[in-house]
């Protein structure tokens, strides 16, 4: 990898950090950016929206999307792939339907990424998933 040129020569080009010393280094910065001390903290407050996301009843309703459709890409027929549940309506156009199984496929990461490439990402719907589905 080449690197651009800043006319700069870092101080510790070519030297070794002993054992010793990135220990005292690593110990030094335990909880120096945690909680108030994060320069990016702002008062403890979660978005709502993360905070549903996170939730239990999210990954519950995640595992049980990938469980009824046994771990398959739904696009694709392949396993093992790093899995997505995709909510068939909109997570943040249809509130009531976040958990239910029915509002949920399971896609790879790549083909998650391609269905909004194509859709977009707001409005989506069933005949989105099925015209999708068909290609």
């Amino acid at each position: 990898m080449i690197k651009a040129n800043t006319g700069r020569i870092p101080w510790n080009k070519g030297k070794k950090m002993t054992d010793k010393l990135r220990k005292e280094l690593s110990l030094a910065h335990i909880g120096k950016m945690k909680g108030d001390k994060n320069p990016r903290w702002k008062g403890g407050v979660s978005s709502e929206n993360h905070k549903i996301r996170e939730s239990v009843e999210i990954r519950l309703w995640r595992e049980s999307v990938f469980a009824r459709d046994n771990w398959t890409d739904q696009k694709t027929g392949i396993k093992g792939e790093r899995l997505v549940a995709h909510h068939i309506r909109n997570f943040s156009g249809c509130p009531e339907l976040r958990t239910s199984i029915e509002n949920g496929i399971t896609f790879s990461k790549k083909t998650h990424d391609k269905f909004h490439k194509i859709y977009g990402y707001r409005d989506n719907n069933r005949e989105q998933i099925e015209d999708f589905l068909s290609q």
